[in-house]
């Protein structure tokens, strides 16, 4: 008996309207969305009502989905995981059939940022969390490992992860533990997550906003804010953070 497969998805509080698959009309894989909301239909996705981990926090509840496969996907041996954002131009089997060597875990690099530590300023500067919390995880991780923050960044959106490795649900559940303790943005603590348990995902190159299976990012109706945080940095702490990347760079 063979692996059994699905594509998943997962789309909680209305953040923004569920992408269709145009490709899942061809495959013979599922395609799973899991969300809170029982009104969501679909024409490419099997929707599943589930309720959120956190009730006031849509977007960690929507990585503990996303960084938990051998929870959400159980009657599966092996998943695609793509943002909503992520439009397949490809049936799911040819992908799997092209990255079969690397299904235990496959996720791409992140193509456009040169190493960790720029990921870091790049939360800071557009906002996209607690610049406080953003500040204490840089601290933590430079002390523990700062190899990790000259490293390229992983870049998310996208994994395959064959949910039966027992060393691949371990790395994931120490990454959702640093998400769940420091940044909700996930590429900043994968790298870290994964040295310290001593797993190294098969690195994907290519071009995050296009490849030849899928396209990123196609938005819909999307809700200004809840990706967002709009608490300003401190001076003197800001200040601190920039110390903090420039010494990584030149340790």
């Amino acid at each position: 008996m063979g692996d059994r497969f699905c594509v998943y998805t997962c789309l909680i509080a209305d953040y923004e309207r569920l992408n269709e698959q145009p490709v899942a009309a061809g495959s013979k894989i599922d395609f799973i969305c899991f969300t809170d909301n029982g009104d969501l239909k679909s024409k490419t996705w099997k929707v599943v009502k589930i309720a959120p981990t956190f009730v006031k926090d849509p977007v960690r509840s929507q990585r503990v989905i996303k960084l938990s496969p051998q929870d959400f996907c159980g009657d599966y041996d092996t998943s695609l995981y793509i943002d909503n954002s992520v439009i397949l131009s490809t049936k799911p089997e040819d992908i799997f059939e092209r990255y079969k060597e690397h299904w235990d875990f496959l996720i791409p690099t992140h193509s456009y940022r040169e190493s960790l530590v720029d990921e870091f300023r790049e939360i800071v500067r557009l906002s996209l969390d607690d610049p406080r919390r953003v500040d204490e995880q840089l601290s933590h991780y430079r002390d523990a490992d700062p190899n990790c923050l000259s490293e390229k960044p992983y870049w998310s959106a996208i994994q395959i992860r064959r949910h039966n490795n027992p060393h691949t649900r371990h790395a994931l559940r120490f990454w959702l533990a640093q998400v769940l303790r420091y940044s909700r943005r996930d590429q900043l603590s994968s790298n870290y997550a994964f040295r310290q348990v001593g797993v190294a995902p098969h690195r994907l190159d290519i071009d995050n906003f296009s490849s030849w299976f899928h396209t990123w990012p196609v938005y819909s109706e999307r809700k200004n804010g809840i990706g967002t945080f709009k608490q300003t940095l401190p001076r003197r702490a800001l200040s601190r953070l920039r110390r903090e990347a420039r010494s990584v760079l030149n340790f």
